[in-house]
């Protein structure tokens, strides 16, 4: 007979750069998960350089950069075209920005940059590793250019086609991941449709997008700074938080520590 593991929570740490969104990964060492993947989409692993790589790797995929000709040609069309012509340009270098393809291939076969330890697909990993998607804002980019390459104006086809490729991924991981896995992102002010109030949302690609990706989370925290001091919150007016394993407060600390032994109350276990 086999035993059932409750999978590890689904965290989406949100709130404004420097709010120790990076910093609070160190955290799950103290809750005892023992091993920590960080996929990299935008600069920051300095942040984690000090732990050591058996027990924390990490996976960088850069931005997608333009060298200069490129910049230069694409500078030009945008300058010499009208708005109508651009519009129509239906591939600009689309082939070099396979950074969301490289992002797949990266977590179907995890191999830690630090040391080259190959650790498999994430899929396959038990409670014991905790996966880190940092951050959605380096996705949702990467999800775009993949559509649109260097394309200066995107139609409302690209924008739902890099949507749906956002919403995939993000199912795929909090749905199939047994691991514990926090994903981090920005936040900005989107309009209600139904109030006409503004939210606190995560930062994703489109107004339609953003309301749906707290659904796929256990938990989706605010990450708060005042003065030198960090911490996460729970009940923050008009932000679109949740959480299964914290109170509702402000000013909780910002530590994956609590909400890790949440979930182990409820039956959750560190193989």
């Amino acid at each position: 007979m086999t035993t059932s593991v409750i999978p590890g929570p689904k965290v989406l740490l949100l709130g404004e750069p420097g709010t120790g969104k990076t910093h609070a990964i160190r955290t799950l060492f103290d809750a005892g998960i023992k091993r920590v993947a960080v996929v990299f989409s935008e600069p920051g692993m300095e942040v984690l350089g000090d732990i050591p790589a058996d027990k924390l790797g990490w996976a960088y995929i850069p931005p997608a950069v333009a060298d200069w000709d490129t910049s230069i040609s694409q500078l030009k069309k945008i300058n010499s075209l009208s708005f109508e012509a651009l519009a129509k340009v239906s591939d600009m270098d689309k082939r070099k920005y396979t950074q969301f393809i490289d992002l797949y291939a990266t977590l179907a076969n995890f191999t830690n940059q630090r040391n080259g330890e190959v650790w498999g697909p994430v899929d396959s990993w038990d409670t014991s590793t905790a996966l880190v998607m940092d951050s959605l804002s380096g996705i949702n980019t990467m999800a775009m250019k993949l559509v649109t390459g260097g394309k200066p104006v995107k139609s409302q086809a690209d924008w739902q086609v890099a949507m749906d490729n956002v919403e995939q991924l993000v199912t795929k991981l909090t749905t199939d991941v047994k691991c514990t896995m926090v994903m981090t992102a920005h936040q900005e002010r989107e309009t209600d449709e139904l109030t006409g109030g503004t939210t606190i949302m995560v930062s994703t690609l489109g107004r339609k997008l953003a309301p749906r990706i707290p659904r796929f989370f256990s938990d989706c925290i605010q990450c708060k700074r005042d003065g030198d001091r960090f911490y996460w919150s729970t009940s923050t007016t008009n932000a679109a938080l949740k959480t299964r394993s914290l109170k509702i407060a402000d000013n909780l600390p910002p530590s994956f520590v609590p909400l890790i032994e949440a979930w182990k109350a409820k039956g959750g276990v560190i193989l």
